[in-house]
C-alpha cells in the first residue's frame, strides 16, 4: 500500500513539474497563459483530492487539467484515479482521449484496464436538436449533437427550445449507441396547446349560441320592418290616420328596442366564440376575425354575423 501511495506521489510530482515547465517555457517576460494557469490549478486540486482518497474529484480535476493543457502524466493520473474511484463514464472518456494520442504509449496499460472494467457498463448517447436548445440528461447539462458516454440503463432527456420543454425517456444498452431527437417544433407546439387548451365543445356551444341569437335577431328585425310597413300603409301619421296608429307605433318602438338589444347580445356572443375557438381548437397564436354588420331598413334591420378562425 505504501509503495502504491509513494508511486502516486512521485507521479504527481513529475506531472506538476512538467506543467510548471510548460507554463514558463515560452518566455519569462511573456504574459501568463490563462489556460496553463487554470490547468496547473486543476492539477493541484486533483493531486490534493487523490492524496485524501477522493478519487472521483481527483479524476475529474486531473481530466480537466489534461483537457486544458494536454500532458501524458496528467492523463495517466486521471485514468488511474477514475479506475480506482470506479467512474465508468469518465474512465471511458479518458480511455478514448488517450487512444487518440498515438505517441502516449505509456498509458496503454491503463486504457486496457479501463476498457476491461467499464466497457460493459456504459453506452453512448447523442441528442440531436435542429435549432438552438438546452439539453439535460438526468438533470445534468449535456452537450448537444455530440456522442457522449453514459451509464447503461434508463435515462430522462430534457430538451428546452424557447418556451417548449420536452422529456424523452430512453434506454441505453451497454456497448450500444442511442440517438434521441425531439418532436418537430410544430407538432410539439400543437401538442402543448391541445393539452393546455379548453375542450372544443365550448367553441361549438358558443358558435351555436351565436347562430341562435343571430336567427332571433333576424326574426325581430323582420317583425320590426313589418310593423313599420303596416304603419306606413295605414297612412300613419297623417290627417286621415286611423285611431290605432298609436298602438302600431308603440309596438314598432318595442320591436325596434328589442332588435337593438339583440344586436348587442349577438356581438358579445360572437366575440366570446372567437376566444373559445382560439383556445379550444389549439390556435392560441392564430389571429381570429369577426364581422358584425347591421343593415338599417325602413322600420327595422337585418343583422349579419361572421366568425372565422384562419
Amino acid at each position: 500500500m505504501r509503495r502504491d501511495r509513494s508511486h502516486g506521489r512521485m507521479t504527481f510530482a513529475l506531472a506538476a513539474a512538467a506543467l510548471v515547465l510548460l507554463c514558463v517555457a515560452p518566455s519569462r517576460a511573456a504574459e501568463p497563459d490563462p489556460a496553463a494557469t487554470e490547468a496547473k490549478a486543476a492539477y493541484d486540486r486533483g493531486a490534493a483530492a487523490y492524496e485524501h482518497g477522493d478519487m472521483a474529484t481527483a479524476a475529474r480535476e486531473l481530466a480537466r487539467a489534461d483537457a486544458l493543457l494536454p500532458n501524458p502524466v496528467a492523463l495517466a493520473s486521471a485514468l488511474r484515479a477514475a479506475i480506482e474511484g470506479d467512474e465508468p463514464v469518465l474512465g471511458m472518456e479518458l480511455a478514448t482521449r488517450a487512444s487518440g494520442r498515438s505517441e502516449e504509449t505509456g498509458v496503454a496499460e491503463l486504457v486496457r484496464a479501463a476498457r476491461a472494467r467499464f466497457g460493459g457498463r456504459v453506452g453512448k448517447l447523442r441528442v440531436i436538436c435542429p435549432g438552438p436548445c438546452r439539453v439535460a440528461v438526468d438533470g445534468a447539462p449535456f452537450e448537444v449533437n455530440e456522442e457522449r458516454f453514459v451509464r447503461a440503463g434508463p435515462h430522462v432527456v430534457a430538451i428546452e427550445q424557447g418556451t417548449t420543454r420536452e422529456e424523452i425517456r430512453t434506454d441505453v444498452p451497454a456497448g450500444a449507441a442511442v440517438t434521441a431527437t425531439p418532436k418537430p417544433p410544430s407538432e410539439a407546439t400543437k401538442a402543448a396547446d391541445r393539452s393546455g387548451g379548453l375542450s372544443p365543445v365550448w367553441f361549438f356551444v358558443g358558435l351555436g349560441a351565436t347562430a341562435v341569437s343571430g336567427a332571433v335577431l333576424t326574426a325581430s328585425s323582420l317583425q320590426t320592418k313589418g310593423l313599420h310597413d303596416d304603419f306606413v300603409a295605414r297612412g300613419c301619421p297623417g290627417p286621415a290616420a286611423p285611431r290605432d296608429c298609436r298602438g302600431i307605433a308603440s309596438d314598432g318602438e318595442g320591436a325596434q328596442l328589442r332588435t337593438n338589444v339583440l344586436v348587442g347580445v349577438t356581438a358579445v356572443l360572437g366575440a366570446a366564440t372567437i376566444t373559445l375557438g382560439a383556445f379550444s381548437l389549439g390556435r392560441r397564436d392564430a389571429p381570429a376575425a369577426a364581422q358584425l354588420s347591421f343593415e338599417t331598413l325602413p322600420g327595422g334591420g337585418v343583422a349579419k354575423v361572421s366568425v372565422s378562425l384562419p
